[in-house]
């Protein structure tokens, strides 16, 4: 085998990594920029959160903050039209 194809297969799980990290980071900066530049609550990006599609279910600290956050009279309303809408689809 030459030196090349273990550096190969050596840098796969590295880029994968880094792939990872470079994805989680661009999915926080554009939620951090839908928060300043339009009209939507963390609240709502919970949910689309905990709504995404995933087969599992999302993690019990998100679905306490999206609980909470159902008690204040907007974000209800919010959190219930995303609701609707992802369960039209």
């Amino acid at each position: 085998m030459s030196i090349v194809g273990k550096n190969n297969n050596m840098g796969t799980p590295f880029f994968h990594e880094f792939k990872k990290q470079a994805s989680f980071f661009l999915k926080e900066k554009i939620k951090t920029a839908r928060l300043v530049l339009t009209d939507v609550t963390p609240a709502e990006l919970l949910t689309e959160e905990a709504t995404n599609g995933n087969p599992w279910a999302p993690d019990t600290r998100t679905m306490g903050l999206i609980s909470r956050a159902a008690f204040e009279v907007d974000d209800y309303w919010r959190i219930v039209e995303i609701l609707h809408k992802r369960l039209l689809i």
